[in-house]
């Protein structure tokens, strides 16, 4: 890559008119991130959004305000940064964000990663993978989405966690944890991959979740629902369960409305012989995997840890799992055609 990463002019000086597409608790936590904390690029001149009932209300000092706004601009006087998900705005991107200077923030913050990390650290990064094709898809996971790619079909493969070729089988016996376990949809798998399992502790801090989970697996004790999150620390937090399927931990208690859940270290939470530690925790991973250091030391359980919700977990989580055990051999997989479920595993 060369000195200057960006297709535009620089974002802290630029004359032109910096513009956000989406005023959720997303945006809120990339400008937090990146407007007030890192200084990447200046806050909004104002933001568009297609909810009405957000129109005149603050955002950072900005307005929130109708995307028609956005047609009355001279095209090559904007950058338009799209801070939600750009699959909510295909038809918005076909009619009106075509013409515009255009990036999406996940491609920025992945922009921004790779600005700060040098050369010969990513390749060291990368020499510590298992085989080339983990290598392939660590090169088109943060190098294709700094470039704007949100598709990766020819990098994507099935069977996430289990039944793959870095998990081909499992022996009997294993002990789960499933941290982000959803509504146990990977539990169910977990079981078809060995039916002689002896435990899955499956921790998910969302209440309808959890009880999907319950009623779920009523029958079987092996299964053990536990309605809190993993985190660095045992401590109640800030939630965000605006949207079910994302609900997270709020570490900065943006949007969370008040709402909180208890979260607990790993380590004191389960000693069973954990064998297998999946999370898919929605950019709690790396707080998680702080808090299960002694249970990966001392029992070296494979792991399947998803990397993709923040740009910076490509790196700093491969970084921390060698740390705690560098006799790990890691592998990455793209388990979807789009820039998510990237999973790291470590066997």
């Amino acid at each position: 890559r060369g000195p200057n990463i960006f297709h535009f002019d620089d974002l802290l000086t630029t004359d032109k008119k910096i513009v956000f597409y989406g005023a959720g608790n997303y945006a809120r936590e990339f400008t937090r991130r990146n407007c007030m904390e890192s200084r990447n690029l200046r806050l909004p001149d104002y933001v568009c959004d297609r909810d009405r009932t957000k129109w005149g209300s603050d955002f950072a000092g900005a307005e929130i305000c109708s995307p028609e706004r956005l047609e009355a601009e001279a095209v090559d006087d904007v950058i338009v940064i799209i801070t939600t998900s750009p699959f909510l705005v295909l038809g918005d991107v076909h009619d009106r964000l075509y013409y515009y200077n255009f990036l999406t923030a996940a491609s920025l913050e992945m922009r921004f990663c790779l600005a700060k990390e040098p050369a010969p650290e990513v390749n060291d990064l990368c020499a510590r993978f298992a085989d080339d094709k983990s290598r392939r898809v660590f090169h088109a996971m943060t190098q294709g989405q700094a470039d704007g790619q949100v598709w990766f079909r020819d990098i994507y493969e099935p069977h996430p966690y289990f039944g793959n070729d870095v998990v081909p089988s499992l022996p009997d016996g294993e002990v789960l944890v499933d941290a982000g376990a959803y509504t146990g949809g990977h539990i169910a798998a977990f079981g078809r991959a060995n039916k002689n399992f002896r435990a899955v502790y499956a921790f998910e801090p969302h209440a309808p979740h959890l009880k999907a989970i319950v009623d779920r697996f009523a029958g079987d004790s092996r299964v053990k629902a536990i309605g809190k999150g993993l985190f660095s620390e045992n401590a109640w937090v800030a939630f965000d369960d605006a949207i079910p399927l994302g609900s997270h931990i709020a570490l900065q208690d943006a949007g969370s409305s008040g709402k909180r859940v208890e979260v607990v270290r790993l380590d004191d939470a389960v000693d069973d012989g954990v064998t297998y530690i999946k999370m898919d925790i929605e950019g709690a991973e790396l707080n998680a995997l702080a808090g299960c250091q002694e249970t990966i030391r001392t029992n070296r359980p494979k792991l399947a840890i998803c990397v993709y919700h923040r740009p910076s977990d490509y790196f700093e989580i491969p970084r921390l799992i060698h740390l705690m055990r560098p006799d790990y051999r890691l592998y990455l997989r793209q388990h979807s055609p789009f820039n998510i479920d990237t999973v790291l595993y470590a066997v």
